[in-house]
């Protein structure tokens, strides 16, 4: 059978009740979708039996085309309080397609732990008693024992234990990583969503969309080479040689032996094998193996440079093996590792400076300490002692902790930054201020342009890293990363200034599936719209413009280390880009949509 079904699953885990639905009218997927059903239901607390979990896949799902791998949690994030959102690859959204449903969306909470069982015959609510307390991958381990052939999320003992930086992971290397969605899964009781699909993907023109793969393709192993051959890690070199790269809980703008973390190094040391989405030829994922030493036997995919960033050199550590280890560690349990290395890095530089003390952490730490690390990870997933307070992630730990932390801490909005420093990285400034789901980097990728200082959509144009000039490009990187979170396309496939695939290829790929003609202005219209849509979700959570701001400490010290040493945020110039930001987007002064 073929068909492109366009249904919606619901489950309220409280009732057991379980419905099937149409798409909302003129709805494409992923995000665009997500946004819709948030928009429109009632405000519910993060963690409460009333919020809603939306796992949803997109147009492109299931095509076969390079990059469609790709699909999306949406909720109300436990971490920050507003639009929660993250993306995950692998094979998952290939195979929930295959079932006949185009999202999922999860209310209520279930009486004891309970795994959702998704295939072409319908849901089923099983028991996961047996799986309660087991970590991430022995929980898809055990699923798979059971049901063969299947894809499955899992979450580990953080998202049982309603850690706030909780993930959920999917064949053990991929994540949704970022705001909490482990959490919301855990506050639910539903520790595992198993998928098993049959159907084939029906498309409106099979031949131009074959033509568009194999060209896309053949683009794709050619601007992509750096990140097959080496993965994220390539990015770390860049970043620090430009004093971008976030050191020491963010006082330095590089590490001091970048081959200690290189991706050279772990090319050479600890790479074993290339791992790949569905239907990629580029397999930017590197599994690593430690062979020997004292953490011999650890085995994660990964790390990804945020991962090397947040659990090395925001930390001060240049053991890349604890890194690894501490990836495997975050992984099993089920953590964020940027948000759980950003936690770990406050509590070094609290440390140093006095603001806490050894009687309170239960230890003393200071950056560096490549065991102390490890140690908190395993204390924030379990909750114990101080890690309880630190399970809640920064800004709320730092509130918890006094004063001084409150002025210590980065955050926007709750959420902790990527790894791009944004007084090195103008365009980051404002594009970590607006990010609807706090510091974010990825719906906007403004760091490419910046890292390269080339416009990611006119060659002839160029980007300085250092001008405040940059609220038009932000503006129209989220439009573009709104839709390809809707259709759902791979960021990598995407990237700025090289794609391979950017405006007018996206456009032509989406009428191959989807049969719809648009003209260019239109198609840029529904990034347009979805952005103003979960613009209005947050206003619903309370946001203004008090909250499209970056901590104080970017305005007022200086980065120290590195080739951007000496650099700040300039507020008065902050203000007018973002002011110049929201009369692009047609919102008024306070950030309040103008239109509906």
């Amino acid at each position: 059978m073929k068909g492109n079904w366009n249904r919606v699953i619901r489950v309220n885990l409280s009732k057991r009740e379980i419905k099937e639905e149409d798409l909302p009218e003129g709805a494409i997927g992923g995000k665009d979708l997500a946004s819709r059903v948030l928009l429109s239901s009632s405000l519910a607390e993060p963690l409460s039996e009333e919020s809603l979990f939306i796992i949803a896949t997109g147009p492109f799902s299931g095509t076969g085309f390079p990059g469609s791998s790709r699909f999306g949690a949406f909720f109300r994030s436990p971490l920050t309080g507003i639009f929660g959102e993250s993306y995950c690859g692998g094979f998952f959204a290939y195979e929930m397609k295959k079932t006949g449903y185009d999202a999922l969306i999860v209310s209520g909470k279930a009486e004891k732990p309970v795994y959702l069982w998704i295939h072409e015959g319908g849901v089923e609510i099983r028991d996961a008693s047996h799986l309660w307390g087991k970590d991430a991958w022995e929980t898809e381990d055990e699923i798979k024992k059971e049901h063969g052939k299947c894809e499955v999320l899992s979450i580990g003992i953080a998202g049982e234990n309603l850690v706030k930086f909780a993930n959920v992971a999917h064949r053990k290397g991929r994540q949704l990583g970022r705001t909490g969605a482990g959490a919301v899964m855990g506050s639910k009781n539903l520790k595992a969503i198993v998928v098993r699909g049959e159907r084939e993907i029906e498309v409106a023109d099979e031949e131009r969309l074959e033509e568009l793969k194999n060209e896309i393709s053949e683009k794709g192993r050619e601007v992509l080479k750096a990140i097959s051959e080496f993965g994220t890690p390539n990015i770390l070199a860049v970043s620090n040689n430009i004093g971008a790269l976030p050191t020491n809980y963010w006082i330095d703008g590089s590490i001091e032996h970048l081959e200690a973390l290189s991706a050279e190094t772990l090319k050479k040391k600890y790479f074993k094998r290339k791992t790949t989405c569905y239907a990629c030829p580029i397999a930017c994922g590197k599994y690593s193996v430690i062979e020997e030493g004292k953490f011999r036997g650890t085995e994660v995919e990964g790390p990804e440079y945020e991962t090397l960033y947040a659990l090395g050199s925001l930390c001060g550590i240049e053991d890349v093996e604890a890194v690894i280890k501490g990836n495997e560690l975050c992984d099993r349990f089920g953590m964020d590792t940027m948000t759980a290395g950003n936690v770990v890095a406050m509590v070094m530089y609290l440390m140093e400076r006095g603001v806490l003390t050894e009687k309170e952490v239960g230890f003393s730490t200071s950056f560096g300490d490549s065991e102390g690390m490890l140690r908190l990870l395993e204390m924030i997933a379990k909750r114990e002692g101080f890690g309880g307070v630190l399970a809640e992630g920064c800004y709320k730990a730092a509130e918890r902790i006094g004063e001084e932390a409150k002025r210590a801490v980065i955050h926007v909005k709750g959420l902790e930054p990527a790894a791009y420093d944004p007084r090195a990285l103008k365009g980051m400034a404002l594009a970590y201020a607006v990010s609807p789901r706090g510091a974010c980097h990825l719906r906007h990728m403004i760091y490419r342009p910046n890292l390269t200082g080339k416009h990611p959509f006119d060659p002839e144009r160029s980007v300085d890293r250092l001008s405040y000039n940059q609220a038009e490009v932000v503006k129209e990187l989220e439009d573009f990363y709104a839709i390809t979170s809707s259709l759902l396309m791979c960021n990598f496939w995407c990237l700025p200034t090289i794609g391979p695939v950017l405006w007018s290829e996206l456009k032509e790929i989406y009428e191959s599936v989807a049969g719809d003609g648009l003209s260019m202005e239109d198609f840029k219209k529904i990034g347009v719209e979805i952005n103003n849509r979960v613009r209005k979700f947050n206003i619903k959570c309370g946001v203004s413009r008090k909250d499209d701001r970056l901590p104080e400490r970017f305005f007022s010290e200086p980065l120290r280390k590195g080739a951007s040493s000496g650099e700040i945020v300039e507020k008065e110039r902050f203000e007018e880009m973002l002011s110049e930001y929201y009369a692009l987007r047609d919102w008024d002064e306070e950030g309040i949509p103008k239109e509906g």
